[in-house]
């Protein structure tokens, strides 16, 4: 007999609301939710094509233990829990007997993000571990902005969100919202909430090295790629000197405004104009727009992350929201309160954040080192990572120098990876645990908690039983601590109330789990984004003032004087090297799916701007060697009229030459760009441990 359940995504922040249809114990199919509240029956292809990543015959369904060395190509032999948990335990705590806590490590992925249980579970572990050299791949596009708003508001939480359906003017910078879905903002269909403020006559600016797809709401300011500091820079520079601050907000809720003032000063139209690509003119039309408007909303995501100032980029954002008086106020950026005041959660004084060690100066951004480190610090000559546990992460293809980690990884005593699939990482692993996905497990939808434009709060069920001997991350965890005699949520009985420390935070809205799996759809609408207490209850620095020139960013800002001298005297013809996000792909996700291998989608081509391949005498289809100073690819060239002069781009996430456990990616296995990219000391900004992934000077030519 068929049923439907009410269920939702788990790919991005959205949480685009799901039905899942099911005969017996077997998902059929996945359709959008024309009766949620929020979503209205908005779901994009890659939530509903998540049917194919759960049915996908590759899936990981028992525990895998290797039985070749970690130099040779992997071979593994299934077992059972009840042998590989107490191995896993044992080798886990003889490390740390020997070595200390330090000697462990843990890489966590993105799709963690977005799993309320898990998320929770890996905190405990790793904290009862009393190991701090955690890693994450936050720190591969998104760490700025906890850095940032940390040393502007006071608190890693606090992301004010553009008030989309009342603004008159948007301003958004390396974002594409017709192919991601704007990050650390969750609104389900932004293109159409995008369409609708152009159709009552607000006005759409994207600031982005591509005229991308989301052209059609709004015109792009193509600018030169990892140059959004300057432009940000120069618009502030010209609304001063025009008079055009908000005094009277800057007065009462502003401090250090003399450090911005003094660190924007150079940084003119006029001065900046080569250097980001952009005429000066444009950049005051730009600032006249913004600040003429009866409201206006700036946003910026990953394209902007992924630079070498991402944390300063993040920081001039929010003040060009504040001079202008748009924070806190309708059209403008508000802060999202959801079930919970994250806002609050995320308090931390930034006055003393960094510590030394063998590596300089070290920071933990929302309790994670800098990715691109952790191949030194398994290299390590004073304390080693001996042992790693990677969490829904696939490290060997999403950072900088892959090779350099596939080097370091053969060098570990125990690799431990909780995946749905064998991946490039797993590939190195002692033992492949097999993880549920997001329709095989309970959840709350709390990735979005803090950025949804209208506030909602969901809970699923698990669609469907976990198939053969997948288990839940939590699940995992809590075995493994419970093995190494740490407290553990098993130590109450063989059934825990796992959903316990959410149904506190829900008590915040005088909601309970069981409320919700009660209410239609299993969701409650929550109060919509509101203006008046952003100033009085949000921000956490401890006078409730937006510091407008944070002390932490002094290194900082004499480093982005140079930087801009540096690229002032950068060749002309100097390629750039950008990602291109792409409708097909999730990170590293769904590169197994049959269905997303269409005949332009079976490699990663280096895309190309005309005026460059003619320069070059390159044509479409052209097989290029492309090079940087760390490394080199070979890839196909695609011709592509919407770069500018300057700048090729290539898409993250592919390079499963080596991964035979994904039948269908390694047939197509593409090449994997972060080839080109650094890593190591001086590959990451040190405000925010992000890796510096796009901008990046790369050469062509012809093979």
């Amino acid at each position: 007999m068929k049923k439907t359940i009410p269920t939702f995504c788990r790919v991005c922040e959205p949480s685009c609301g799901l039905v899942a249809e099911v005969e017996g114990d077997r998902l059929v199919r996945l359709r959008p939710d024309d009766e949620h509240p929020v979503t209205q029956g908005f779901a994009c292809h890659k939530g509903i094509g998540f049917i194919d990543v759960h049915h996908d015959p590759d899936r990981l369904d028992a525990p895998l233990h290797r039985t070749s060395p970690r130099t040779e190509p992997g071979a593994f032999r299934a077992r059972s829990w009840d042998e590989v948990l107490p191995e896993i335990a044992t080798a886990l705590r003889t490390i740390q007997q020997q070595h200390g806590p330090s000697a462990i490590a843990g890489y966590i992925g993105n799709p963690t993000a977005f799993n309320a249980l898990g998320s929770q579970a890996l905190t405990s572990f790793f904290a009862q571990l009393g190991s701090q050299r955690l890693f994450s791949s936050g720190t591969q596009d998104c760490s700025n902005k906890f850095a940032g708003s940390e040393a502007v508001f006071g608190t890693s939480t606090l992301h004010p969100v553009p008030d989309l359906e009342h603004t008159h003017y948007a301003l958004i910078f390396g974002e594409n919202p017709q192919v991601s879905h704007m990050s650390f903002m969750s609104t389900p269909d932004p293109m159409g909430k995008l369409r609708a403020a152009k159709q009552r006559g607000a006005t759409i600016r994207f600031v982005n090295p591509r005229r991308i797809e989301s052209a059609t709401v709004g015109e792009v300011v193509q600018i030169k790629p990892d140059t959004d500091l300057y432009f940000m820079a120069a618009l502030l520079h010209e609304l001063d000197a025009a008079g055009r601050f908000h005094e009277a907000v800057l007065a009462e809720h502003g401090r250090n405004l003399a450090g911005l003032r003094a660190f924007i000063a150079p940084y003119s139209a006029d001065a900046v104009a080569e250097v980001v690509g952009v005429p000066a003119d444009t950049i005051r039309a730009v600032a006249h727009e913004l600040v003429s408007a009866p409201s206006a909303c700036v946003h910026m995501s990953t394209g902007v992350n992924m630079g070498r100032q991402g944390t300063l980029c993040y920081w001039l954002l929010h003040m060009l929201s504040f001079v202008t008086g748009n924070l806190d106020r309708r059209g403008g950026n508000l802060y999202s309160l959801g079930f919970y005041p994250a806002a609050k959660a995320g308090k931390l004084d930034v006055s003393n954040v960094f510590f030394p060690s063998e590596h300089g100066e070290l920071r933990h951004v929302r309790g994670a080192l800098p990715g691109n480190l952790l191949a030194d610090m398994i290299e390590s000559r004073e304390e080693p990572i001996r042992a790693l546990v990677v969490i829904a992460g696939n490290p060997v293809l999403s950072m900088g120098g892959g090779e350099r980690l596939r080097k370091a990884f053969e060098k570990l005593e125990l690799l431990v990876v909780l995946d749905m699939f064998r991946s490039a990482t797993g590939e190195y692993a002692d033992y492949l645990l097999p993880c549920t996905d997001m329709l095989e497990r309970r959840d709350l939808n709390i990735c979005g908690l803090g950025m949804q434009h209208q506030p909602f709060v969901q809970y699923t069920d698990a669609v469907v039983p976990a198939a053969a001997e997948r288990k839940e991350e939590w699940w995992i965890l809590g075995k493994l601590e419970q093995a190494m005699g740490l407290r553990s949520v098993f130590d109450a009985g063989e059934t825990p109330d796992v959903f316990a420390r959410l149904d506190k935070m829900l008590r915040a809205s005088a909601l309970s789990v069981e409320q919700l799996r009660a209410a239609p759809q299993h969701t409650v609408v929550l109060p919509e984004l509101s203006t008046g207490r952003f100033y009085t209850e949000w921000i956490q620095t401890a006078d409730k003032r937006v510091d407008c020139c944070p002390a932490l960013f002094d290194e900082a800002l004499e480093r982005a004087h140079a930087l801009f001298h540096e690229l002032r005297d950068t060749s002309p013809e100097q390629l750039k090297l950008i990602s291109l996000r792409t409708n097909f792909m999730q990170n590293s996700w769904y590169q197994n799916v049959t269905k997303l291998k269409g005949r332009k989608h079976l490699g990663n081509p280096l895309h190309m701007a005309v005026e460059d391949a003619a320069r070059l005498n390159l044509r479409d289809g052209s097989a290029v060697s492309v090079s940087s100073q760390w490394g080199r690819i070979e890839a196909t060239l695609r011709v592509d009229p919407t770069l500018r002069p300057g700048v090729v781009a290539m898409t993250h996430g592919w390079g499963n030459e080596r991964t035979p456990g994904l039948r269908v990616a390694h047939r197509h296995p593409g090449v994997n760009v972060n080839t080109l990219l650094p890593g190591g000391p001086g590959s990451y900004e040190k405000l925010s441990n992000q890796a510096h992934m796009t901008g990046v000077p790369v050469a062509v030519t012809p093979v």
